[in-house]
């Protein structure tokens, strides 16, 4: 199919969901809401692999520097009672290309249903796991391109076919998610018959939250994507907590890893990760953060360092201009660039990035 015979056909799909939105409104006790993030920027990276497999220098436009691009609807209906429907539609965005991420499915990043009541929120779809919600609050640089979530791929995980239970008791709040199969789009990725264990995935996570001070910690439990590897587990523990001291905010980290699944140049079968980081709200529109992550891959005797802050300036309550620099020490041949494991650097290269983009929320 051409280009421009999927951007017809997209066309009729994205009126629909307008018009549905402003309808809604109609209603007293209904709402649905349209949102995003558009953020793009320029990167210089150095020991990127050339044509050759060489480490060289690269120059890029990049989607999603500070936040992630998307658009997506949420929306709730009062069903009295203190109940409610619930809803999220949530699609990653190249913005410099105009094309769906999460491998080009429409709504990628979320898309769930579910009820919500003062008993918590049960929901079911396509749903971020516990993991990632541990992430986007622990780490010290926002959730950032360069941080946290490139020095392990279950911090941006996401779960299809779960359920999700997510509550609150004063102070605590805690969450668990189970899939049926955590990714449809590989073969056997999801719900093979007499064969439960393809694809499974279960994760939970309790947070404690008071005043300055807030702690949680996290499990997360994949199993194999086909019948031969259904046996294997990906296993993450991970426990942070921050304090904030007037402008400032500190945060410390530990991430534990073991797999017994086949694994890729981009895997490990053992390893742990310390973080630490602070940040610093400079005056109202400035804020500084800086944070390091140190992993030690014990399975392959490998232990990169990764060095990264930020800047971001607030122009408006919605549209912000930042800059990113990050560092990767690599050694005994890890592969860790600052946009992830095997991705964008030479092994064993260390690798120097610099990021100046601009952000806008709607």
């Amino acid at each position: 199919m051409s280009n421009r015979g999927a951007t017809r056909g997209m066309k009729p799909l994205w009126a629909g969901i307008v018009a549905a939105s402003l309808s809604a409104g109609a209603h007293a006790q209904s709402s649905v809401t349209l949102y995003g993030v558009a953020d793009a920027g320029v990167e210089f990276l150095t020991g990127a692999p050339d044509a050759a497999g060489h480490a060289s220098h690269l120059v890029r436009e990049e989607s999603g520097g500070v936040k992630s691009s998307r658009i997506g609807l949420k929306g709730t209906e009062d069903l009295g009672g203190g109940l409610k429907a619930i809803f999220t539609l949530e699609g990653g965005i190249d913005i410099t290309q105009g094309k769906s991420q999460q491998g080009g499915r429409i709504f990628g990043r979320q898309a769930f249903v579910g009820l919500d009541s003062r008993y918590g929120a049960l929901t079911f779809g396509r749903q971020r796991v516990p993991m990632y919600d541990f992430s986007v609050r622990y780490d010290p640089l926002d959730y950032a391109v360069y941080g946290l979530k490139q020095t392990d791929g279950q911090f941006t995980g996401r779960a299809d076919n779960s359920v999700k239970y997510h509550g609150r008791a004063g102070a605590v709040s805690f969450e668990a998610l189970y899939s049926t199969g955590y990714d449809a789009t590989i073969a056997n990725g999801g719900q093979v018959p007499g064969e439960f264990k393809v694809g499974r995935e279960i994760g939970a996570a309790v947070q404690y939250a008071t005043g300055p001070f807030a702690a949680m910690v996290v499990y997360d439990m994949r199993n194999g994507t086909s019948i031969a590897t259904q046996s294997g587990k990906e296993q993450h523990f991970a426990a942070a907590a921050t304090y904030r001291i007037g402008k400032a905010k500190g945060f410390v980290g530990y991430r534990w890893l073991s797999s017994t699944l086949p694994l890729d140049s981009s895997t490990q079968a053992h390893a742990n990760e310390f973080w630490g980081g602070l940040e610093y709200r400079v005056s109202a529109p400035l804020t500084l953060a800086g944070a390091v992550f140190w992993t030690d891959i014990t399975s392959a005797g490998q232990r990169p360092l990764y060095l990264a802050a930020t800047a971001k300036y607030q122009l408006s309550k919605r549209t912000a201009l930042y800059s990113e620099i990050g560092y990767v020490k690599n050694s005994h041949g890890s592969n860790l660039g600052l946009n992830g494991y095997d991705t964008d650097v030479v092994a064993g290269h260390n690798q120097t990035g610099a990021m100046l983009g601009i952000v806008h929320y709607f």
